[in-house]
Order: structure tokens, then sequence, then C-alpha cells
């Protein structure tokens, strides 16, 4: 009876662990395909952008370079939530294999937050960046001035592509 009893155990645990998958390693440098990413197609011409991501399972940390300028982000899990004065640090979870990260940033004294929804292909070469951006009060422009309207969009979604570079 016992050893009925343990093989059922060893089984159990090892059917979890065939379950229990270890979420995709998106760690790398990545460069913006900018023939099929949505950001490179509105507004300026935005010029070559890298990504720079070091995953471990207590922290995602996204090095953004972009017209020569780079913006490091650290992303802390869901459930830590701490405060780091002076340094930008979001959220991050997993749904699947999807890694989902969120920031709560200002930008011209206005509150904006970002989420980014990243996949990767099969082969792990080109990583999806779905990415949604809120700014909390809507505004539209009239004329020459900006004017601020209750029923103006303020939030807009889009893709961007980004290609692994070769070690």
């Amino acid at each position: 009876m016992k050893f009925l009893l343990w093989t059922l155990c060893a089984v159990g645990l090892w059917s979890l662990s065939l379950t229990a998958q270890a979420p995709p390693d998106f760690s790398g440098t990545w460069t913006m395909d900018l023939s099929r990413s949505e950001a490179a197609a509105q507004g300026p011409p935005i010029g070559p952008v890298t990504v720079a991501i070091r995953q471990t399972p207590a922290e995602i940390r996204v090095e953004t370079t972009r017209n020569g300028t780079t913006q490091v982000v650290r992303y802390l899990p869901v459930e830590s939530k701490p405060l780091v004065p002076g340094q930008p640090t979001g959220t991050f979870r997993w749904e699947g294999a999807k890694l989902i990260t969120y920031l709560a940033a200002d930008i011209n004294n206005q509150a904006v937050t970002f989420e980014e929804v990243r996949s990767l292909n099969p082969e792990g070469t080109e990583m999806e960046v779905e990415v949604t951006f809120v700014v909390q009060h809507g505004y539209s422009t009239g004329g020459s001035s900006v004017v601020r309207s209750p029923n103006a969009p303020n939030s807009s979604t889009g893709k961007n592509i980004f290609v692994r570079a070769r070690p």
C-alpha cells in the first residue's frame, strides 16, 4: 500500500513538472524592424531603436536606446511593488508565454501609463511588442492651442517588431 501511495505521489509531481514550463527568455539585444513597426510610421521618423533586456526571475531590466538617448527601466514582479526614488520602476507578470510590463510615469507633468505585451516567435528570433499608452486626461487640438476635452481619446495602441541581434 505504501509503495502504491509513493508511486502515485511521484507520478503526480512528475506530471506537474511537465505542465509548469519556464517562461521564455527575452534576454538579449533587439533592434526594431522599422518597416514592420507602427511606432516607426507615426509622426516624424524615429530612427533606429535598440532594446537590451536582462531577465531574471526577480527582475526584468529594459534599456531602450532611441536617437542616441538611453532610458533604463526596472520591472519587478507585480507582488513586490517597491518604491525606488529617482529610478523608473514598473511591474511585470506572465500570462502564459507573454511577458506583460506596466509602467506609470510623468511626461510634461502629465500622468501616463505604458503597458507592453511581449511575445516571441517560435524560433525566438523576433519579438512582438504590443504597446498601450494612456494619458490620464484627453486633449484635442484647436487651431494653434491645445484644449482640454473630456471626450478626446486618451489612449493609443500599436505593435512593434524587434529582431534579435546576433551575438
